[in-house]
Parts: C-alpha cells; structure tokens; sequence
C-alpha cells in the first residue's frame, strides 16, 4: 500500500510536471513565474523521491518505511496549509486534498495492520 501511495504520486505529478513545462497547466497553475519554476522544482524532487522510495520498499530496504512516512508527513503538512491559505475551489488543491486523504488513510492502515 506503500507503494501504491508513491505510484499515486508518479501518476499525478508526472503529467503536472509536464504541463508546467510545455504550459498546457497555465490554467490551473498561472503564467510562467519564477514562484511556478520554483514549484516545478519542488514537484519534481516530491516525483524523484517517490520513484527512488519505490525501489527503496520493493527491495525492503530498512529505511524505505519512515523515509515513506516522512515524505508523507512533508507532503500532508503542505497540503493541508496549502488548501487553508488559498481555499478549496482550485482543482489543484483539490486534488491535493485527494492526495492528502489517500496517504493518511495509507499511514493508518499501515499502522493498524503493522506494515
């Protein structure tokens, strides 16, 4: 389910990246600044981190679960502050919030269960 939670990640920011590079995103994410480059950036170290924690839990490497959690915990804690300062009628908090719902329910289940 950890796994599934990062492939989550890769399916959406995979193409978000793409469109903020090509500018088919502009709609949802503005005009090309240097604040959205930035976020571009920071998109794409959220994607690369995802892959490389994909690898990390498929070879049980004993750091791939709180590695997991902690890019979690950075990822919800944005979210969340993300959707309270700009509000919920943009399709990008949206789905953010989509987002945020799955990897919690993934940090519970995961927890319930004990991995």
């Amino acid at each position: 389910m950890l796994v599934a939670a990062l492939g989550l990640n890769l399916v959406i920011l995979i193409p978000v990246i793409t469109g903020l590079m090509n500018g088919t995103m502009d709609s949802a994410f503005g005009p090309d600044t240097d604040a959205r480059r930035i976020l571009k950036c920071v998109y794409f170290g959220i994607a690369v981190t995802s892959a490389a924690l994909i690898v990390l839990n498929v070879v049980n490497h004993p750091w791939a679960v709180p590695m997991t959690f902690a890019l979690f915990g950075v990822q919800i804690s944005y979210k969340l502050a993300s959707a309270v300062v700009v509000g919920v009628a943009s399709p990008v908090i949206l789905t953010n919030l989509f987002v945020l719902i799955v990897q919690v329910a993934v940090i519970l289940a995961w927890s319930v269960t004990g991995g």
